[in-house]
């Protein structure tokens, strides 16, 4: 009951701060995540972000399905864009990046020669993403997958 109306505080803090972020119906934030403003971020249905979890948009957009679950210290940067669908478990200290460094000149710093991005990530409905997983801008994860412990997914995954 304690720990309902603490989510129920947080949610109310974080979009107190946050005109962009979307709290659907018994969506749930826990008050020890990081949510950053600077673009759009709606969480879904009955989904929860749990401590340490940092959602970065970016200046993009970071849509999450219903009844999904990022667990602890999931970093999500949103700059092209992110989807994650219904019923996804991302597990512990996984990353997504939906952006890159431009790197082709070398009498520039990589620093100093922008973001681009390859269309973002695109996560399916139904995935389980294993701990310490790595995913990368442009690549699309198809329903039912599971991502193993570790991976750095660089190209897309088909369904099932």
């Amino acid at each position: 009951m304690f720990t309902n109306f603490i989510y129920f505080i947080s949610g109310f803090i974080f979009r107190l701060f946050n005109r962009k972020l979307i709290l659907s119906p018994g969506a749930k934030i826990d008050p020890r995540a990081f949510i950053a403003r600077g673009g759009r971020l709606h969480i879904g249905k009955n989904s929860i972000i749990r401590a340490g979890s940092m959602l970065l948009p970016s200046g993009g957009e970071i849509n999450i399905g219903q009844r999904s679950s990022l667990n602890q210290y999931v970093v999500i940067n949103g700059e092209g864009g992110v989807n994650i669908g219904d019923d996804v478990m991302i597990s512990a200290f996984v990353l997504i990046f939906a952006a890159n460094h431009h790197h082709e000149r070398v009498d520039i710093p990589m620093s100093a020669q922008g973001m681009y991005s390859k269309g973002g990530v695109q996560i399916g409905d139904d995935v389980w993403i294993g701990t310490h997983a790595v995913i990368l801008d442009g690549v699309k994860i198809g329903k039912g997958c599971v991502i193993a412990a570790g991976a750095v997914i660089t190209k897309d995954v088909e369904p099932y």
